[in-house]
């Protein structure tokens, strides 16, 4: 027997280890007791709020910091935001396939499909057309991955059957739906008008000063985005993304009855809403009095 058939062999051992651990654990379908005590806990991720707002710490994009702990930006963030439409699938087919529903109402395939366009853009065309990514913190990238698993898994025990939006009503599902594509379409509009400005600054020659303009003491030159609700906030992909998340919580019912996708929303305010406050002082201390007057993530708010 040859090495490669041994290593073969010896894989398959222990990934068929691996599986029989998960499903004896309640792991993988994942039980509707671990799934229930996995959401009573994941409603204490909105402490890491007033943690990120004392530290100020965010290591990746503008705020990239040097260190030997740095993943390349590109390849970090694929496998951090990949990770969460693997698991929302995964936990929804395993668990659709130990409940009681012979198939899985209409409103759920649809909640489903608008997630995974969510994160066909967010994991994979957003970093591909992105000029360059800065490095992120390994330490980030494993707290990305393992929020994606964790929230994955609990809209997917959701949508495989331990919630129902089979009662909702048409014109509930709609207006969520709508408020869904207009979220996501100012996400990826906003994030293009921060790709444009990467793209123009990367010949730094080519650069023309003015009052939109700043150079670093690294040599990289930043501008002041303009453009839609970057007139008013200096995080408008975000506030779009809010949206989004917003309008699929709608049309799965609402705040009560989709209380996954309401944890989601939540735990994403708490760790957003301290990054876009930082990013606000960035760019008020990079553009000093050249800053716009702008709010952080939500327009006349906050």
């Amino acid at each position: 027997m040859d090495h490669l058939t041994v290593a073969i062999e010896t894989a398959s051992t222990h990934l068929a280890s691996t599986l029989e651990t998960l499903r004896s654990n309640g792991l993988l379908p994942l039980s509707h007791h671990n799934w229930s005590v996995m959401l009573t806990y994941w409603k204490y991720f909105t402490l890491v709020a007033p943690v990120q707002l004392l530290l100020d710490w965010y290591p990746m994009g503008k705020t990239s910091l040097p260190s030997v702990f740095n993943l390349p930006g590109k390849p970090a963030w694929v496998t951090m935001e990949i990770i969460s439409p693997i698991s929302l699938v995964t936990t929804l087919y395993t668990v659709s396939s130990t409940t009681s529903q012979e198939k899985l109402p209409p409103v759920h395939l649809l909640l489903t499909v608008l997630y995974l366009m969510h994160y066909f853009h967010r994991a994979i065309l957003s970093p591909l057309s992105n000029p360059s990514m800065a490095p992120v913190h390994a330490l980030l990238t494993l707290g990305g991955i393992a929020f994606n698993i964790i929230n994955g898994a609990a809209i997917g025990g959701w949508l495989g059957g331990y919630g129902s939006a089979a009662n909702v009503p048409q014109w509930q599902v709609a207006l969520g739906c709508i408020m869904f594509i207009t979220g996501l379409w100012g996400n990826m509009y906003h994030e293009e008008v921060l790709r444009d400005i990467r793209r123009q600054t990367e010949d730094v020659s080519m650069v023309k000063p003015d009052k939109d303009t700043a150079m670093a003491e690294d040599g990289r030159v930043y501008k002041v985005p303009r453009g839609g609700l970057f007139e008013y906030v200096w995080y408008p992909h975000y506030f779009s993304e809010w949206i989004e998340w917003t309008g699929f919580m709608i049309a799965g019912g609402g705040p009560i009855v989709f209380l996954p996708a309401t944890l989601f929303l939540v735990n994403e305010l708490a760790t957003m809403i301290p990054r876009a406050l930082q990013g606000k002082r960035w760019y008020e201390k990079k553009f000093g009095s050249k800053a716009p007057k702008r709010k952080a993530g939500i327009p006349w708010v906050l």
